[in-house]
């Protein structure tokens, strides 16, 4: 069972990479229409301002939410894809160059560095859900879905605090 998740984990984690990962940056250079979604990804990738650190560290706040739920309710929330792949991704892409035009702009690296993040995180995540027998699966939901909310408060108040935005 475990080799089944794993490679199934793998080729789901690289499609949707891909996929995220060049919607992303396809959406640095679309026209004036936008799907409502989209608004969201390209605003918090935005705000990070080109700096790996908090590209690294925005996702990483919502890794944490998305691991409770998967492990406690055997689902992903969105933040999987919509936040901790293109952030990561974009942060592996800007460890070496920081410009923005030539790396979170460029829909074909950020199809690549997406895909091997979301391997990882996909991986990650289904084979830690996929080792919580049921029967502690209640206590889970009970206890770590509760707690993953005010970290994830937290993390916003500290991004907010580290991007310099003064405006909250």
């Amino acid at each position: 069972m475990f080799l089944i998740i794993l490679i199934k984990s793998l080729i789901i984690g690289a499609l949707v990479g891909v996929g995220v990962g060049a919607g992303a940056a396809r959406m640095f250079h679309a026209p004036t229409t936008q799907g409502m979604g989209a608004f969201r990804t390209l605003g918090e990738l935005n705000s990070c301002e080109g700096d790996p650190a908090s590209h690294f560290s925005f996702g990483l706040g919502f890794f944490f939410n998305a691991w409770a739920s998967s492990v406690a309710a055997g689902s992903f929330t969105q933040d999987v894809d919509h936040r901790i792949i293109p952030n990561w991704g974009a942060a592996a892409l800007m460890i070496k160059n920081r410009n923005v035009g030539e790396t979170l702009h460029d829909p074909k690296k950020m199809a690549i560095a997406c895909a091997v993040i979301g391997m990882i995180v996909v991986t990650f995540l289904n084979l830690t859900a996929s080792s919580v027998p049921e029967a502690l699966q209640v206590t889970a939901v009970k206890v770590l879905v509760p707690a993953a909310k005010p970290a994830g408060q937290h993390r916003h108040a500290c991004d907010l605090l580290v991007s310099g935005d003064r405006r909250w």
